[in-house]
């Protein structure tokens, strides 16, 4: 009788694994894919174009992603301090993306005892929670202290 034997960690479902495959996969298509299209539009479309933002624009307060395109640049520029401050979302994504896939990537390739990162949907509601606290924050240090995020 043959047993056909599979890989899976004590107390998980294969279910569970295979969603994480499929995330993973899905980081490698956004690193390449979302690279190739960040440097296009960092370096091409946003110092031709920028165009500000409508809500603002009309309504006079911030959208909850305003100052994302911002942060990103501070950090590429090595400001990771004024990222923070200008979009705090775009430094929580990278430790969270960033943690994922390194872990994945390295247990995959069987480095040493480690185990790759699970998804949790606590994630998600953090990063729900920084959106929604950073937006409310900025807005009011705008209505009612007059503090501006800086527009460059």
């Amino acid at each position: 009788m043959d047993i056909k034997r599979t890989r899976s960690c004590p107390g998980r479902s294969d279910k569970k694994s295979d969603f994480e495959t499929q995330l993973y996969r899905i980081g490698l298509a956004a690193i390449l894919f979302g690279g190739i299209a960040g440097w296009i539009y960092l370096r091409v479309i946003v110092p031709r174009f920028s165009p500000p933002c409508a809500l603002y624009r009309i309504t006079g307060i911030y959208c909850p992603g305003c100052g994302g395109t911002r942060a990103v640049e501070a950090l590429l520029h090595g400001h990771p301090l004024l990222s923070l401050w200008l979009h705090p979302l775009v430094l929580y994504t990278l430790v969270i993306f960033g943690g994922f896939m390194l872990t994945q990537t390295l247990a995959r390739l069987r480095l040493g005892h480690i185990r790759g990162w699970k998804f949790h949907n606590w994630y998600l509601w953090g990063a729900l929670g920084i959106l929604t606290v950073n937006w409310l924050l900025k807005n009011i240090l705008l209505v009612r202290f007059g503090i501006a995020l800086p527009l460059s």
